[in-house]
């Protein structure tokens, strides 16, 4: 794909990533990013991103709020689906959202999805359908793919993918000075408590959830 204008409102590409970027942040955090911390995501100059910004406001995606505010943009409209920049990423294979199973079997090659390019700026990703429904709670249902960036630590509160006795499940990492555990968003599920005699590893933790298609039956 090349470096050309968008058909959205001569939106450049380089315009549209960032304001996928700062949508995806927002979905994932709840609040705005700094500009620093859009600039660190793409690697490029603090000055560079305000310029951005700029456009961006004027275009009718962001809207500058008063002066003096802790976060002074909002977003007031995401890119169109034909302007968005994305990404083929393979599907590695199931994760059992419920009990522990043997890793997943490597099938790249196989499955495809489509994501938003912003995911990839932060290191690798892949996907992984779930299989079980300990993690309803978090609004992942069996069937909906997961979308995991590839990192060896995660913080307090992160949703992972990660392998437990070489046993590998999504759950919600507690990474605690007292405790570590991984736990579910399901009552029925008990919290997976970990201690220094379990072999145990992230693989990396959710960046995005592609959700199974509704059934088009008819039916609720």
């Amino acid at each position: 794909m090349g470096q050309g204008r968008h058909k959205e409102e001569n939106i450049t590409r380089r315009q549209a990533e960032v304001m996928q970027e700062i949508c995806r942040f927002f979905s994932t955090y709840g609040k705005m990013p700094t500009m620093q911390q859009v600039a660190d995501a793409f690697g490029i100059a603090t000055p560079t991103i305000y310029d951005i910004f700029q456009e961006l406001v004027r275009k009718g995606y962001l809207k500058r709020i008063k002066k003096g505010a802790l976060k002074p943009y909002v977003i007031k409209k995401n890119v169109e689906p034909e302007a968005l920049v994305t990404i083929q990423i393979p599907v590695l294979g199931e994760i059992p959202g419920g009990v522990p199973v043997e890793e997943f079997e490597d099938r790249s090659g196989e499955e495809t999805v489509t994501v938003d390019k912003a995911l990839t700026n932060n290191g690798d990703v892949f996907a992984l359908r779930v299989k079980g429904d300990s993690m309803i709670g978090a609004g992942i249902k069996t069937g909906d793919i997961v979308i995991i960036r590839h990192q060896p630590i995660a913080a307090d509160g992160d949703i992972v993918a990660a392998s437990v006795n070489n046993e590998v499940t999504l759950k919600r990492l507690v990474n605690r000075p007292d405790r570590i555990a991984l736990e579910a968003e399901n009552p029925e599920f008990k919290p997976i408590e970990l201690t220094r005699y379990d072999s145990f590893r992230v693989i990396g933790k959710i960046v995005g959830i592609i959700k199974q298609e509704a059934d088009n039956n008819g039916g609720e």
